[in-house]
């Protein structure tokens, strides 16, 4: 693999990832959860797979924008329930 193509998927990587991650408000580790923890180990695994080209960039692109997209509806879906769950 040349040089320049690692360098051009570090960049895209790098930008997707900070745009991701500025979205989802977190300001450090402290404030994450458990699901947060496993969505980071799941996407540190695609980006290994994006920078050494064992994936596609568009793959990763579609992969992660799906995965984070799957975290924040799980993430709307149980503040719905905890917000409108059941009184014991």
């Amino acid at each position: 693999m040349d040089l320049a193509g690692i360098v051009g998927r570090v960049i895209v990587t790098y930008v997707v990832l900070l745009v991701l991650v500025r979205a989802s408000g977190k300001q450090s580790v402290r404030h994450g959860t458990t699901f947060d923890f496993l969505l980071s180990v799941i996407v540190g695994d695609m980006v290994d797979n994006a920078i050494l080209a064992e994936a596609a960039v568009s793959t990763f692109l579609v992969a992660v924008a799906t995965l984070f997209a799957a975290h924040w509806a799980m993430k709307y879906v149980s503040f719905r329930a905890g917000a409108h769950g059941r009184s014991d």
